[in-house]
C-alpha cells in the first residue's frame, strides 16, 4: 500500500478554508430557504416540514453518511484504491438505504402520524439516491485534497433550492413543491461532484474489496451515526408528538442555526483529517489539535456573546412575533455550541487513531440520557426543555471524549491557553450584564463582543496556527504513537 505524505501546513489551512467556505455557503443558502419557507407556508406547515427533514436526515445518516469520512481516511493512505473502494462503499450504502426508509416509515406509522406525512417522507427519501453518490464523491475529493470544488457542489445545490422551492410554493404546490425542489437540488449537487472526481480517479484500479469484509469494517460508521443521530434529532420527533407542530417550528429554526455553526469545526478538523490519518497521532498532531481547539473555543465563546445580544432583534425581524419563543432557544443552544466545537476536534483525533468503535459507546450513553431528559422536560417546558436537553447531552459527550482521549492516547487534549481564554470570557459576560442594565442589550452586546473579538485576534492566530513554518504534520515516528503501559494494555477491553 502506498503511503501518502501529509500536506504542508499551509495547504491544510487553505483546505480548511475551502471546506469551511463551502459549508458556510451551504448553510447560508439553506437558512435563507428555511426562513423564506417559514414565512410562505406558515408556522404550522413549517413544523411539518421540519419533521420531514429530520426523518429523512436520520435515514441518510443511519444508512451511512459517515462513509465519506471512512473513504477520506482510507484513500488518503492509498490513492489507487479510490475508485474500487468508493464503488463498493456506495453499493453497500444503497443496500442499507432501502430497509432504512421502510423502517422509518413503519416507525412513524406506529407513532400514529398522519398518512399524508408518511407519503411525504417516502417522497423526500428520493433525495437519497443522488445524495449517496454525491457523498461518496465528496469523500474521495477530500482524500485527494480537492477541497475547492466542494464550494461548487454546495453552490449548485443551494442555488437550485433557493430558486426552485419558493417558486413552486408561490405556484400553489405547497409542501410537495418544496420536496420536488429538494430532489432537484440533491441531483444538481451530485452531478457537479461526479464531474469533479472523474478526471482524478483511476477507473482501471485492480484493488479488490470483498463486500462482506468491507461491510464489517465500516459497521461502526453505521452504528455510531444511528445512535448519535437518535439523540441529536429525536427531540424534533418528541416535540412534534408531545408539544405540537408550533413548538416544533419554534425550536427548528434555532436548531438549524445551531447546527449550521458546526461548519466551523467541520471545516477546520475536516481538512486536518487526511493529514492526521497519513501522519498518525504523533506529538506534533496532538499539539496541532490543541491549537485548532483554541481557535474553535474562541469562536464558540464569541457566538455565545452574539446570541445574548442579538437573538431577540434577529428573530423578530426575520421570523416575526409568532416565533418569539425562538429567542430563548437560541440563547440556550449557543451555550451548547461550546462543547459541540470541542467534541468535533476530539472526535477527529480519535478517528485518525482508528478508535471509531468508541463512538458507539459514547453515542449510546448520550442517546439514553438525551431521550430520558427530553421525556422529562418537554411535557413541562416544551421547546425550552428540548434545548436544555441538547446542552446537557453535549456536555456529557465532551466529558466522555476527554476521558477516552486520555485513556487511548495517553494525555488530555484541551484548547491551548484555555484557562486564560475562559477567564477573559467570564469578564466579558460580567461586563455585558452590567452594561445591559445601563445602555441596553444591543449596545452592551456590541461592546463586549467587539472587546472579546479584539482579544481573540491579539492572542490567537486562528487558522494561521496551521501556517507555522515548522512541518508540524510529519510522518509518524518509529516508536508507537499510542503509548500505554503494558499493564494498561492488558486491561483494555476489546472494544477499545
Amino acid at each position: 500500500m502506498s503511503a501518502t505524505v501529509a500536506s504542508p501546513p499551509r495547504d491544510v489551512a487553505v483546505n480548511a478554508g475551502w471546506l469551511a467556505t463551502a459549508q458556510v455557503v451551504r448553510r447560508l443558502l439553506r437558512l435563507g430557504v428555511l426562513l423564506l419557507i417559514a414565512r410562505l407556508i406558515g408556522i404550522e406547515s413549517f413544523g411539518v416540514y421540519a419533521l420531514l427533514l429530520t426523518a429523512v436526515e436520520l435515514i441518510a445518516l443511519v444508512s451511512g453518511f459517515s462513509y465519506g469520512d471512512f473513504l477520506t481516511r482510507e484513500i488518503a493512505k492509498d490513492r489507487q484504491s479510490a475508485w474500487p473502494l468508493a464503488k463498493r462503499v456506495t453499493q453497500i450504502r444503497f443496500a442499507y438505504s432501502v430497509p432504512c426508509v421502510a423502517v422509518a416509515i413503519l416507525l412513524l406509522a406506529a407513532l400514529r402520524f398522519p398518512r399524508a406525512l408518511l407519503v411525504n417522507v417516502a417522497l423526500l427519501s428520493l433525495t437519497l439516491v443522488p445524495r449517496i453518490i454525491g457523498d461518496s464523491a465528496q469523500g474521495v475529493m477530500k482524500a485527494l485534497l480537492r477541497f475547492r470544488p466542494l464550494l461548487w457542489v454546495e453552490l449548485a445545490q443551494g442555488a437550485l433550492m433557493l430558486s426552485v422551492a419558493p417558486l413552486l410554493v408561490w405556484k400553489g404546490f405547497g409542501l410537495r413543491g418544496v420536496i420536488a425542489a429538494e430532489i432537484l437540488a440533491a441531483l444538481g449537487g451530485t452531478v457537479v461532484a461526479s464531474l469533479v472526481i472523474v478526471p482524478a480517479v483511476d477507473f482501471k484500479g485492480t484493488h479488490q474489496h470483498n463486500v462482506r469484509t468491507l461491510a464489517r469494517s465500516i459497521l461502526a460508521f453505521n452504528i455510531y451515526p444511528f445512535i448519535a443521530t437518535i439523540y441529536d434529532r429525536i427531540d424534533i420527533v418528541l416535540l412534534s408528538k408531545l408539544a405540537g407542530n408550533i413548538a416544533t417550528a419554534v425550536y427548528s429554526v434555532p436548531y438549524r442555526v445551531f447546527a449550521g455553526l458546526s461548519i466551523i469545526p467541520y471545516g477546520t478538523m475536516g481538512a486536518l483529517l487526511p493529514a492526521f490519518s497519513a501522519a498518525g497521532v504523533t506529538r506534533e498532531t496532538r499539539d496541532e489539535c490543541r491549537r485548532a481547539m483554541k481557535f474553535l473555543y474562541l469562536i464558540a465563546l464569541q457566538a455565545v456573546l452574539l446570541a445574548l445580544a442579538f437573538a431577540r432583534p434577529a428573530v423578530l425581524i426575520l421570523l416575526g412575533q409568532s416565533y418569539s419563543g425562538s429567542i430563548i432557544t437560541i440563547k440556550i443552544l449557543a451555550w451548547a455550541g461550546i462543547p459541540v466545537f470541542l467534541n468535533h476536534a476530539l472526535n477527529i483525533l480519535l478517528l485518525a487513531a482508528h478508535k471509531e468503535k468508541v463512538f458507539v459507546w459514547t453515542a449510546s450513553i448520550c442517546t439514553v440520557f438525551n431521550i430520558s431528559v427530553n421525556l422529562l422536560l418537554i411535557p413541562r417546558f416544551s421547546f425550552v426543555g428540548a434545548a436544555t436537553a441538547t446542552l446537557l447531552t453535549e456536555l456529557l459527550l465532551l466529558a466522555q471524549n476527554c476521558y477516552l482521549v486520555r485513556r487511548l492516547i495517553g494525555e488530555f487534549i484541551f484548547p491551548q491557553d484555555g484557562l486564560k481564554t475562559t477567564s477573559v470570557f467570564l469578564l466579558a459576560i460580567t461586563g455585558f450584564l452590567i452594561l445591559r442594565s445601563l445602555v441596553g442589550g444591543i449596545i452592551a452586546g456590541t461592546l463586549t463582543s467587539a472587546a472579546f473579538a479584539s482579544f481573540a485576534v491579539m492572542t490567537s492566530r486562528g487558522l494561521s496556527v496551521l501556517l507555522s513554518p515548522e512541518p508540524v504534520l510529519r510522518r509518524p515516528p518509529k516508536e508507537p504513537v499510542l503509548r500505554c503501559k503494558p499493564k494498561d494494555q492488558r486491561r483494555k477491553r476489546s472494544w477499545l
